[in-house]
């Protein structure tokens, strides 16, 4: 965990993978959602709050491609993977990621 870290700083700004976890002072979720949403990347976020409904709100304004609630990278197969951004092109696991092996094509023929 890091702390005394700003918003213009390399850990904070870039996609950082591995156990860390930069922790940054707020005043409101607004500001909160801001901060979280400045950066060209979006693979994963975890919101930690006691307030679900509040959770769930902020889950709908994040631009991430996995968001958990009060919990961090529990993976599921039947959800799909994939991230916002500069944070990958596509996704994996789930129906959704076998789309990316297909070419939909519309035939048509007149008889």
């Amino acid at each position: 965990m890091l702390t005394d870290v700003k918003q213009d700083d390399e850990v904070v700004r870039e996609e950082v993978f591995g156990p860390v976890i930069a922790c940054l002072p707020f005043e409101d979720v607004s500001e909160a959602i801001t901060l979280a949403n400045d950066t060209p990347y979006g693979m994963a976020a975890s919101v930690w709050t006691s307030n679900a409904a509040c959770g769930l709100e902020m889950v709908a304004q994040l631009r991430t491609g996995a968001t958990w609630i009060n919990c961090h990278s529990l993976p599921c197969s039947e959800m799909p993977h994939g991230g916002f951004g500069a944070s990958g092109y596509g996704v994996d696991l789930s129906t959704a990621g076998l789309e990316e092996y297909t070419i939909p094509r519309h035939v048509m023929v007149k008889h």
